[in-house]
């Protein structure tokens, strides 16, 4: 997500690219390819695919639902890796306590 920016880049605000006001429909992670994330905006007419320091590009609705509900699947894969990795060091904390205690 950007961070280092004036403009605010959440969900629903509006940005400037270039000369485009747009407004941020969703932000979407991409993990593996080493790019900053992307984020899908939409004007009065049409939707957009903005990645930064990579450019702009016109897409379709279509497109724009997809790459949404791709980081959607993206972001759902990250939470349990997440959740799992915290059982396994919860699972981990809580035989090493009681090690501690039979010592």
């Amino acid at each position: 997500m950007i961070n280092r920016s004036t403009q605010n880049w959440a969900v629903g605000a509006t940005v400037k690219v270039g000369f485009l006001s747009l407004t941020v429909i969703a932000v979407v992670p991409t993990p593996g390819d080493f790019k900053p994330d992307a984020y899908v905006l939409a004007s009065k007419t049409a939707f957009y695919e903005f990645v930064p320091h990579h450019g702009i590009s016109r897409i379709s609705a279509d497109e724009a639902r997809l790459r949404i509900s791709e980081g959607e699947r993206v972001a759902a894969q990250q939470a349990t890796a997440t959740i799992a990795k915290a059982s396994a060091m919860s699972s981990h904390v809580a035989l090493a306590s009681a090690l501690m205690v039979s010592a």
